[in-house]
């Protein structure tokens, strides 16, 4: 019996990093489909040695193939280091995968994320203890990597390479011991608790930094009217994993209805509570939500709103749910509607209202009217948090999400002190 359950257990396995595997493959395919000639290389080495804080669209950058082809590597790379490392595939694998994905449109890169990965490495070593233990939160980390590129950029040629290399390590080594403490804080309603201590990481490191006489600056780059392609490639994306799904077992509104249930509070592993295939449906589900979303608002795909998209597919099997993502990205809406110095179609407010969903727990634990409510301040914190880490912390959402739990968990318990189950 124990042997027939392992085998069930690594089939699983085997069939989820396939999937990652096959959606980098996807990522390749259409980048060489969006530039296939020579240039999407040297718009690939662009991305790699260029500038990415907040916001960069590497689409700009270095065109749309070379952004494809840098998610596309850096979800394979990513997925194969988990795989070297024999971890269980678990909801934290796809959210952590689809973020490397992601924000690899979005500032991420190969160049600047590999200093990040030397140091959780060196603090594994440095506590005696296995790289696996630490690299979801390496990987997460990765999020500074915008400072790494800073300095390789604007440092002289024979300091910025030992520079970004020591930036990189001091990040990955800090970070995982800062997450550790940094959950207290928000109590796992924000799902996106790296972003947390990266915010705090950033905002120590940048201040040293300035004392230096480093200053940090960053220039938005937006790219408009890509076509209809990237919309392909995402409908394309999402139905295969509803699809995908159903084909594992999920054939019926009550097999997916039991994730429903769920608050999404941390730690809330979709995969082992609920099976792969109901997962994999709702992964789907979550993202076409966002890009509804991005349609009724009138815009068009690029490689930040993608990004966006993959962090709410990712998180769809830790945490996120339509029930609980809904309520949160309507009050982030209203704020945006409310508040006069604040466009709904703004890049900053866009990837906020995808993104505040990693306050969803909230609206699951306490109610959709608390969700609201927590998507309204969010979006009213998170115009004002970027100049603390000088804009190098890509997930400054989930910074402004750790703050905002600081603020409204407190109330929300004097309020209502038993919070339904």
């Amino acid at each position: 019996m124990a042997d027939t359950v392992q085998d069930g257990v690594r089939k699983t396995n085997d069939r989820m990093y396939a999937v990652m595997l096959g959606i980098a493959a996807l990522l390749a395919v259409f980048a060489a489909v969006a530039q296939p000639d020579g240039s999407i290389l040297t718009g690939f080495w662009a991305i790699q040695m260029g500038e990415c804080g907040l916001i960069t669209d590497p689409i700009v950058t270095g065109g749309m193939g070379a952004a494809l082809l840098n998610a596309s590597l850096m979800l394979l790379a990513s997925t194969i280091l988990l795989r070297r490392l024999r971890l269980p595939f678990t909801g934290m694998s796809f959210a952590c995968l689809f973020m490397m994905a992601g924000f690899a449109l979005l500032g991420k890169n190969l160049v600047n994320t590999l200093p990040i990965l030397l140091g959780g490495w060196l603090y594994a070593r440095f506590r005696r203890e296995p790289f696996a233990k630490y690299v979801y939160t390496t990987l997460f980390g990765t999020c500074l990597s915008p400072m790494v590129s800073y300095l390789l950029n604007h440092l002289g040629p024979g300091a910025r390479w030992g520079a970004m290399l020591l930036c990189g390590a001091v990040i990955g080594f800090l970070v995982p011991a800062v997450s550790a403490y940094t959950v207290r804080i928000h109590q796992g309603y924000n799902l996106y608790n790296v972003g947390v201590s990266a915010g705090f990481v950033g905002l120590g490191l940048a201040s040293v930094l300035k004392g230096f006489g480093v200053e940090f600056t960053t220039e938005t780059t937006w790219s408009q009217d890509n076509g209809p392609l990237l919309d392909v490639m995402m409908w394309l994306l999402l139905a295969l994993l509803v699809a995908l799904g159903i084909l594992l077992g999920c054939r019926s509104v009550g097999g997916y209805r039991r994730i429903l249930r769920h608050s999404g509070r941390s730690v809330a592993d979709f995969v082992a509570l609920d099976g792969p295939a109901a997962v994999l449906v709702n992964m789907g589900l979550v993202g076409m939500i966002g890009l509804v979303y991005l349609r009724i608002a009138g815009v068009g795909l690029n490689g930040p709103l993608i990004c966006c998209v993959f962090a709410m597919v990712g998180f769809a099997a830790f945490g996120k749910h339509p029930r609980n993502v809904l309520p949160v990205m309507a009050g982030a809406v209203l704020c945006a509607l409310v508040m006069g110095d604040i466009s709904p179609t703004a890049p900053g407010v866009l990837l906020a209202t995808m993104l505040c969903t990693g306050l969803s727990p909230i609206a699951g634990q306490f109610g959709w009217y608390w969700g609201v409510a927590a998507g309204f301040l969010h979006m009213a914190i998170v115009q004002h948090t970027s100049f603390l880490h000088g804009g190098m912390n890509l997930y400054n959402n989930g910074f402004a999400a750790g703050l905002t739990c600081v603020l409204m968990i407190p109330i929300i318990e004097a309020v209502r002190p038993e919070p339904k189950e």
